[in-house]
């Protein structure tokens, strides 16, 4: 008794406005990004943001974490890959321009070596992917 999931959760920096509004112009060109801290200026109500955040990585069929180098320490994007990994949503993560340690996996961490966990190059990779895992 399998749930339909459906589109892709976008977590990246909130903070950036230049990044939700990249994401809404993947959903205006036909991407169905289930995302919808994207469309909020700033969230007022945190604790039913994070309750909606829930939700929609639940019902996608993957996550996609975005980062850039200045983004580290990463903060709520690494909660929502963990919640994505807890309901085995598989994450794929786009990193340009960051370099990711041979050894100790930073700035990201080890947790990228889960099962779930794929790095691909794009955006476009990410949201077209859908490997098996």
């Amino acid at each position: 008794d399998k749930i339909m999931k459906k589109g892709t959760y976008i977590a990246s920096r909130a903070s950036i406005p230049e990044r939700s509004l990249a994401w809404r112009k993947l959903r205006e060109e036909g991407y169905i990004i289930v995302s919808t801290w994207i469309d909020e200026v700033i969230a007022t109500d945190l604790s039913s943001l994070w309750t909606r955040i829930e939700e929609e990585i639940e019902s996608a069929e993957r996550l996609v974490l975005y980062v850039e180098p200045e983004d580290f320490p990463l903060k709520g994007t690494l909660i929502e890959a963990g919640m994505a990994l807890a309901k085995k949503v598989p994450v794929y993560i786009v990193a340009p321009n960051v370099l990711i340690e041979e050894k100790t996996f930073r700035p990201i961490g080890s947790w990228i070596n889960h099962p779930l966990v794929k790095i691909v190059s794009t955006m476009e990779e990410a949201l077209l992917n859908s490997d098996k895992f």
